[in-house]
């Protein structure tokens, strides 16, 4: 008999439940890990530039630090992406009115994050370290994606089987068809590119 699985919406309305206690660090680690992707490419949508999502992002997810510990979500009203995607539009339009009374021109301005109370400061720090690292693991992402167009198929999966899966080095380098030695220079070659390709991402 195949085993059931919780559908998504299961697993969602589970999820938007244990985020109210702003204590439980790893209820809040799967949130950010599912919805600050969704936030981010809205922002994009929205014509925002890379950094100034990566701004919105955060502040929409720390906006809801407060907003879910009092949150119900009723599906008759709408899907909870939905709602999300509403407070994401309306920070964006914070942002641009911020920037027209500043004068700035659009997408030369930092948002500036609002002050955030938590009752519970650690709960407040392993939320920024989340949100912290699903920025990191994006922008690692891009990384890779723009490396693996700039290399040879063997050498990216070397670097894949290795660095990223933990194999060792002999066993790579037979299912490869390799010598270790190159084994070794691929996956430094792609460490090395993949240091300078994230420095640009990260650049003002």
């Amino acid at each position: 008999m195949a085993t059931k699985h919780p559908t998504d919406t299961q697993t969602s309305n589970t999820l938007l439940l244990r985020v109210r206690n702003v204590s439980d660090e790893q209820a809040w680690s799967e949130f950010v890990e599912r919805y600050a992707p969704k936030i981010f490419f809205w922002c994009r949508r929205f014509q925002l530039q890379d950094s100034d999502a990566s701004d919105v992002t955060q502040e929409v997810l720390m906006k809801l630090v407060g907003a879910m510990q009092s949150f119900v979500y009723d599906p008759s009203r709408g899907s909870f992406r939905g709602w999300l995607k509403t407070i994401t539009e309306n920070t964006v339009r914070d942002l641009r009115r911020h920037w027209q009374r500043t004068g700035r021109a659009f997408g030369e301005a930092q948002l500036q994050p609002l002050a955030v109370s938590v009752e519970d400061p650690v709960a407040l720090r392993a939320l920024e370290e989340a949100i912290d690292g699903a920025h990191r693991e994006q922008i690692l992402k891009e990384a890779e994606t723009r490396v693996e167009l700039r290399v040879q198929p063997h050498t990216w999966k070397a670097y894949q089987l290795t660095a990223v899966h933990q194999q060792p080095a002999g066993q790579v380098a037979r299912e490869l068809k390799m010598r270790i030695s190159e084994i070794y220079v691929a996956k430094s070659r792609i460490i090395k590119m993949l240091r300078e390709t994230i420095a640009v991402l990260e650049s003002p």
